[in-house]
């Protein structure tokens, strides 16, 4: 969707909003809490993260932070745990789209001089309990997929989980958060990892298609730095295993051409090195494979990662809810070799009484 057209049922931007509910009310709106900006800040393989702050809310006489008619005490609202969700846009506050859903994991303020203390309350989504702790565990003659799904259902989170293929004598975590745990298994399945509302997502990247919303240089897209670069790529990679049974060794292998979703009409870092050098560099590792599939499959997977970073780049919008990751975002006005279709690995929006932001990065696999 081109920005004009976003910009018809968004006010033409002209009136940011926001909204900051606790357990499902909103701070400002019904308590009277006065909220003056945030930010919410997602990644792909990381927790969301939410921060906001409050001004005005401390007693001078009382010695306490105070709200509402009845002056309750504020902080007896704003409790570790308590439910928090963010709505940012522009207009009607009831119509905002949520960014994040989560709890409240910190709180924070400073008592100086000369001046009034606000309280800054920040927080994660839902992805949160899977930070803490270090397990250790089995599955037998399990998928992925199944460790995955099995996890999310610990945890009171839906499972959007694409499945593995691969079937395996044992899969084991050892010493590792539940989060930490799941984002190895993702990158040896060439998936990303991310929560949203009380979903966890694991699948293949959404990176094939047009973008969200369509943003040019100097009409919504305020800046961008992207940076090509050819250090630490590779043209191939090569996984070697053992096979106990047979005695045998087994390859894996995945070459450049074959990177999952990377535009055909464009080079991936692989095509520049065939071209650049005389002998084309390989990245050959051995891993616990057992079956010549799954070593292919290990091997497409590290193929991706690597070549993801052969172009990053990040930039700053007006603010739009729209560009979050794993979703796609056309950038144009920057010449033929930058105006394109990018992959969103990662957003901050930032908002207040000075406006609303969205800074992004983004990654692809050609240039």
């Amino acid at each position: 969707m081109d920005l004009a057209t976003l910009s018809e049922s968004n006010g033409r931007f002209y009136v940011p909003s926001f909204a900051v509910r606790l357990a499902g009310k909103d701070l400002l709106r019904d308590h009277a809490v006065a909220v003056t900006g945030g930010e919410v800040d997602l990644s792909l393989g990381a927790a969301g993260r939410f921060s906001f702050t409050i001004a005005n809310s401390f007693d001078l006489d009382a010695q306490e932070f105070l709200v509402g008619q009845g002056r309750s005490e504020l902080l007896e609202l704003l409790t570790f745990g308590a439910p928090i969700e963010i709505a940012v846009g522009y207009g009607d506050t009831a119509r905002l789209p949520n960014l994040i859903t989560g709890i409240i994991t910190q709180i924070t303020t400073s008592f100086s001089p000369g001046g009034s203390p606000e309280l800054s309350i920040s927080g994660y989504d839902n992805a949160f309990p899977m930070m803490g702790g270090k397990n250790t565990r089995a599955w037998t003659k399990k998928r992925d997929s199944e460790a995955v799904q099995e996890i999310a259902g610990f945890h009171n989170l839906e499972a959007d989980v694409a499945s593995t293929e691969e079937q395996h004598d044992q899969i084991e975590q050892n010493q590792e958060s539940d989060l930490e745990f799941i984002n190895k298994l993702a990158k040896r399945n060439g998936c990303e990892v991310y929560v949203t509302d009380r979903t966890l997502h694991f699948r293949p990247p959404h990176n094939k298609g047009d973008g969200v919303v369509t943003i040019e240089w100097g009409k919504g897209l305020l800046s961008f730095k992207p940076d090509g670069n050819l250090a630490g790529q590779v043209s191939g990679v090569e996984v070697y295993g053992w096979n106990p049974k047979t005695k045998e060794e087994i390859v894996g292998r995945a070459n450049h051409g074959q990177e999952p979703g990377r535009d055909a009409k464009r080079e991936s870092a692989g095509d520049e090195l065939d071209r650049v050098l005389r002998k084309r560099p390989v990245l050959r590792v051995r891993q616990p494979v057992f079956s010549e599939a799954e070593a292919n499959s290990r091997a497409q997977a590290l193929l991706k990662e690597q070549s993801e970073q052969f172009l990053t780049g990040e930039g700053e919008t007006i603010g739009l809810p729209e560009v979050r990751p794993d979703r796609n975002v056309t950038l144009l006005g920057l010449g033929k070799k930058f105006s394109r279709v990018y992959y969103v690995d990662q957003t901050t929006h930032q908002f207040g009484t000075d406006g609303y932001h969205t800074r992004f990065k983004v990654k692809e696999i050609t240039l």
